[in-house]
């Protein structure tokens, strides 16, 4: 039995889309165990309305709320009894196996931080990774948001996890790294970018030089490091391209267009990873609707039953360590 916290008051249509994809992902899986965390009466009535009286749902009382502006530190010292604390709480304490929120990612990120740790100390910041599809097959955009000012090393490090995540999820030999530039040249793009290229260059990485915005969606990256600001700009972009073809095109029922849609729905992503910690944390979309909760559960489960943190980790450190003529 795998045991995922959900954080009940996390995203814009909280409560009501994060219980109704609790109750969707463990009606079709058995092995799956969801403990919401929020307002027990609440959540418990809004169960009750769904007409759920199964044993794949339990509920941990977690009433303070978190607004998407609070700051992520003053959330983690203010809010301990949070849903998106909480959850975080729980999987420290080994009651869960998994945490998921769609609320606030700052604070998110800073109470996996806090509360799980860091993988080791010679990793400098923990990133978020997030799965996204290209025209042969999914890659892994690494910052996707947790950080905006990073340094030349800093990125570095974000190539590792990425890389580390291709390996040991994908199953990608050698996976090559990409920097997203506004122009493939070395000598392209702000001086952190610039430096940061050289460093890539003899890192214990796979690295092919930078990249471009539509070379990103053809794949010729496995892993594509960014800043957090810029890859979360990116990441919206898509999700944003999606939407606007939905709008346009509607549905389109033919093996390409059924292809498509798997694809570049954000919702089937399942939420981002964060990486270069100790536990399984997921964030999940701000807007989710129930399909984009059920989903994240799901990929949560999946994660943790296949140990991919650990796994990365691992990996993580054994790059971390390797010569830095090694690629």
């Amino acid at each position: 039995m795998v045991k995922v916290a959900l954080d009940a008051l996390g995203g814009d249509f909280a409560p009501d889309v994060v219980i109704e994809g609790a109750v969707n992902a463990v009606n079709k899986n058995e092995n799956l165990h969801v403990v919401l965390c929020g307002p027990e009466a609440e959540v418990k009535a809004k169960l009750e309305k769904l007409g759920y009286a199964g044993k794949g749902i339990s509920v941990v009382d977690a009433p303070d709320p978190v607004a998407m502006d609070e700051h992520p530190v003053e959330v983690l010292k203010k809010k301990p009894h949070s849903g998106l604390v909480t959850c975080v709480a729980l999987q420290k304490k080994g009651m869960v196996d998994a945490s998921v929120s769609a609320g606030n990612s700052g604070a998110m990120m800073a109470s996996c931080l806090m509360l799980l740790g860091r993988t080791t100390d010679k990793f400098s910041r923990p990133p978020i990774g997030c799965v996204i599809p290209t025209a042969d097959r999914p890659i892994i955009l690494v910052d996707a948001g947790a950080n905006v000012d990073e340094r030349a090393a800093t990125l570095v490090d974000f190539a590792i996890a990425g890389s580390a995540f291709a390996e040991t999820y994908f199953g990608y030999e050698k996976p090559k790294v990409g920097l997203l530039n506004m122009g493939e040249e070395e000598h392209k793009g702000p001086a952190v970018l610039q430096e940061a290229h050289q460093l890539l260059k003899s890192a214990p990485v796979n690295f092919i030089g930078n990249i471009e915005g539509e070379t990103l969606i053809e794949g010729v990256a496995d892993v594509v490091v960014t800043s957090g600001f810029t890859g979360n700009v990116v990441l919206k972009m898509l999700e944003g391209f999606y939407e606007l073809h939905k709008k346009m095109f509607g549905v389109i029922d033919t093996p390409n267009g059924r292809r498509f849609d798997e694809m570049w729905d954000y919702r089937m992503t399942g939420g981002a990873l964060l990486l270069g910690l100790n536990g399984t944390g997921i964030i999940a979309h701000g807007r989710s609707d129930a399909l984009a909760i059920e989903k994240a559960v799901e990929v949560a489960a999946k994660y943790a039953e296949k140990g991919v943190s650990k796994n990365v980790n691992e990996r993580l450190l054994a790059i971390k360590d390797e010569p830095s003529e090694a690629k």
